[in-house]
This record gives C-alpha cells, structure tokens and sequence, in this order.
C-alpha cells in the first residue's frame, strides 16, 4: 500500500485532476522480467500541447513514450478488462532534453495504453487501447 501511496502522491504533486486519481484501481504492478525495448513499434499515438505521446510495443511488451519539454510526464495503463478499469504504470517525467519512455511492461494479452501530460497544462491525452 506504501508504493500505491507514494505513486498517487507523486500524480498529485504533477498536478493531475482527481478523475484521474479515481481511475487507478489497484497498485502499480511491477516490470516483468525479460521486458526490453528492442525491435519495437508504435503501435498507438496521441498529442497534446504540441507533446507527442506513443505507446510503444515489441510483441510481448509495451512501454509509453513522450516528446515534450523538462517536467512533462508519460505513464502506461494496463487494462485486464476493456479498458472500464485499469492499472496506472511507471509515472515518468522529462528530466533534461525532450523526451523521457517509462519501464517496460509484459502486456499479458490484455489492452495497454500511453497517456502524457504537459508539465504546464492540466489536460491529459492518452492514446487508443491497444
């Protein structure tokens, strides 16, 4: 419960909207062993505010990647259900240089997503399931 505490901290410190907080539904889960980021694709793309949001995908894997400016932030969400719920994975910010990926993620044949945030607006985008 710690790590599921401290995550929803670190979104609300980003500034995200509470509808967001809500759709978190269980704690993050953890990399899966054997995930790279070799021999990928983007399979799915959104954008806001000019910031280019991917979801990445290497064929058992699939990560989140944005193009942004210093403080906007990326993340993944799993979804073992259609995408009615899902788990929030790897928040991940732009620390230096324009772009930032999260931790890959075995997608466990179920719908994966990308969503971003630009670090001075409160909108979020997020791309298609997939």
């Amino acid at each position: 419960m710690g790590t599921r505490n401290a995550l929803l901290g670190t979104i609300a410190a980003a500034g995200l909207t509470g509808a967001m907080l809500t759709a978190v539904t269980a704690a993050p889960a953890q990399a899966a062993e054997g995930c790279n980021t070799n021999n990928a694709r983007t399979v799915a793309s959104a954008s806001t505010h000019s910031r280019g949001i991917e979801l990445r995908y290497n064929g058992t894997c699939a990560w989140g990647r944005i193009f942004g400016s210093p403080g906007d932030l990326v993340w993944v969400d799993r979804s073992y259900d259609g995408g009615r719920t899902w788990n929030q994975l790897s928040v991940t910010k732009i620390n230096t240089g324009g772009s930032n990926h999260t931790d890959a993620f075995n997608n466990k044949g179920n719908l994966m997503r990308a969503c971003g945030k630009a670090s001075n607006y409160p909108d979020v985008a997020c791309t298609i399931w997939w």
